[in-house]
């Protein structure tokens, strides 16, 4: 009995020495507790109204509401009482042009604006990819970055300046391989016409890309225009797409197409195959949002992020009059309304829907363009929650994680990346503009030091 008695003794003090080291271990990883906001997670789950957010070792050690989580003693603690938090933002669709130096500033206007994940793609030439494997790497200064090098068309197809243009399949497989020996992330392809030519990459040298990549590791993703390309890159083993099935960036761009609506055979296959549409709403309808809304041009942080050469066109009076007043005006915003629609059809039937937005080109600023994004996507039906996903969790679902961190939720072990909002975004999604800070796997940004 006695030795039964010194066994339960002995369990019983290994015990409390295991819970007494669990909480030590705990202890350790905590360096700060964000105590009191609303805390929208990304997940879609209902936010939680007065929450408690432990972060340490750049990331989430756990996360509930507040009579839920025992904050360690000594830990740094931040009232955020009447604030929203919600996910960094992921932005899928973007362009760094210029010199390396102007593409390090663009970075700096993301994240300056909460976009703490984003990807270049197709446009890096082999110094840019240098930069962005620098961001993707840890860069304190810099979002979460990755890259496709430089994409891939057909000579005298859309964007054709780019190098990659290889006229047969071996070709084509060479070109991937030196992509992947810079070590980037996905491959781009633009299968759409530039003009009524009709030139752009024939099928076989598509399938080269993308068995190429794959047996590379690397992603491949495609900008199209017409279902029958979608279709035909489906069945060849890509599930991963830019801009719509919507004919607007090819011959008669702009104007109504007949029959807009995918077909019940293309979204069949797109569940199938897991598929993915980052629409790039932005580029659109920036085309006229400036024109019709000049007051946005009052924001001198806006200004600062703009490129120049597009601000002083929407500052001219009559340059906006111009694209008001235009004979095309109407049918070219019945276009993008048709766009929209495909983003809802595409979302109701249960097709991924992440966020992106060109940024980079002219008329959509780096950072601001991918708010912008966000409220498209709720003027297309999406709700606020669904937008936020869009940009949070469902963008990060399609990019691979960075070593053994995942990030793009508010979750238990993920990156805390993460943005302080003043205002609740569900009520008015045009409220994550309201940052109040933002942190970057752990810590936070010096954000008026990023602005140009």
């Amino acid at each position: 009995m006695k030795s039964l008695n010194r066994l339960c003794l002995c369990v019983f003090i290994c015990l409390i020495i295991s819970c007494s080291d669990s909480a030590v271990s705990v202890n350790e990883n905590v360096d700060l507790a964000l105590v009191g906001p609303r805390l929208i997670d990304g997940t879609g789950n209902d936010p939680i109204q007065d929450s408690v957010l432990l972060i340490g070792q750049g990331t989430i050690q756990a996360v509930g509401p507040r009579q839920s989580i025992e904050i360690p003693e000594g830990t740094e603690t931040i009232n955020l009482s009447g604030k929203t938090i919600i996910p960094g933002l992921v932005d899928l669709h973007a362009h760094y042009g210029g010199p390396v130096t102007a593409s390090e500033q663009a970075l700096k206007n993301q994240l300056y604006y909460g976009v703490t994940t984003t990807r270049s793609i197709g446009s890096d030439t082999p110094d840019k990819v240098s930069l962005m494997l620098e961001a993707h790497a840890g860069r304190p200064d810099l979002p979460r970055a990755f890259t496709a090098g430089l994409g891939f068309s057909y000579p005298g197809g859309f964007n054709s300046s780019f190098p990659n243009t290889p006229t047969t399949p071996e070709e084509a497989r060479e070109n991937v391989r030196e992509q992947a020996a810079l070590g980037v992330h996905f491959t781009k392809m633009w299968v759409n016409e530039v003009n009524e030519a009709g030139l752009k990459i024939p099928a076989e040298i598509r399938s080269a890309i993308i068995d190429e990549s794959i047996r590379n590791g690397l992603i491949p993703v495609a900008h199209i225009d017409e279902e029958a390309d979608g279709i035909q890159l489906l069945e060849a083993g890509m599930n991963e797409f830019l801009h719509s099935t919507v004919l607007t960036f090819g011959p008669g761009a702009g104007t109504p197409v007949d029959n807009p609506a995918p077909s019940q055979r293309f979204l069949d296959l797109c569940l199938q195959n897991d598929c993915a549409f980052t629409p790039t709403l932005s580029i659109i309808q920036n085309n006229w949002h400036f024109a019709e809304n000049p007051e946005l041009l009052d924001d001198e942080i806006l200004r600062s992020v703009f490129n120049a050469n597009a601000l002083d066109r929407y500052s001219d009076p009559e340059v906006r009059a111009s694209i008001i007043e235009a004979d095309n005006f109407q049918e070219r915003k019945a276009a993008f309304r048709q766009v929209q629609d495909f983003v809802k059809t595409l979302f109701d039937a249960g097709i991924k829907v992440p966020l992106g937005t060109d940024s980079g080109t002219p008329s959509v600023p780096m950072g601001w363009g991918t708010h912008h994004e966000l409220e498209l996507y709720v003027e297309a039906g999406l709700t606020p929650m669904e937008a936020i996903m869009a940009a949070t969790s469902i963008g990060a679902s399609r990019l691979p994680p960075v070593g053994a961190v995942e990030f793009g939720t508010l979750t238990k072990g993920m990156s805390a990346d993460l943005l302080v909002l003043d205002a609740n975004p569900l009520i008015n999604i045009r409220n994550t503009l309201q940052i109040d800070q933002v942190m970057l796997r752990g810590s936070w940004v010096n954000r008026e030091s990023l602005l140009p």
